[in-house]
């Protein structure tokens, strides 16, 4: 039988790590929102930039199936969900894919920030399983997206946006699309 001192950290430690699963929960979901507007955003007939939609729906449908797999965590845990409303704290009033995209990347390095928190969390309470499913199914996936979009904006100055609109059109076809095809 534990002691009544270990029960104590054992509860400290259960709701420190359930409160930083929900709150990783939360800024998942909202990132699965805000690709979501990005979307729809780049999908309008005066943007028409259907490629940027694709691969914003993508993503808002990778971080819904990421949060999933916190919520099956928490769950095989006998963790507590505290859903709260979504914030609609971001920007959803983008001018262009260009500054969309510009917003994903700035919202993939947030995201990778808190994974880093969790993960550390998860280290300096000695939670191995923690730390294995993020790194195998967060962190090296983090790292690649966020890679990959910082080229899509560096190819998108170099074609001229955000000044230039063709740039993002040219990009849409041509490189969007065939990262698509891709995958």
């Amino acid at each position: 039988m534990a002691s009544p001192l270990a029960e104590i950290i054992q509860q400290n430690y259960l709701s420190e790590s359930n409160a930083a699963l929900n709150s990783q929960i939360q800024l998942q979901l909202y990132a699965t929102y805000v690709y979501l507007s990005m979307a729809f955003f780049c999908n309008r007939d005066e943007v028409a930039l259907e490629y940027f939609a694709l691969f914003f729906l993508t993503m808002s449908q990778r971080w819904m199936e990421r949060t999933e797999r916190l919520f099956l965590l928490l769950s095989e845990r006998h963790g507590f969900l505290t859903l709260g409303r979504i914030a609609d704290e971001g920007r959803h009033d983008w001018i262009d894919g260009f500054m969309a995209m510009e917003c994903a990347f700035h919202l993939e390095k947030t995201l990778n920030q808190s994974l880093l928190q969790l993960y550390d969390l998860a280290n300096s309470n000695g939670d191995i399983c923690l730390c294995k499913i993020l790194k195998r199914h967060f962190l090296h996936q983090q790292v690649e997206i966020i890679k990959e979009m910082g080229g899509y904006l560096t190819n998108l100055r170099q074609l001229g946006a955000p000044e230039n609109h063709l740039a993002e059109h040219l990009f849409d076809k041509l490189t969007l699309a065939e990262t698509t095809k891709e995958n």
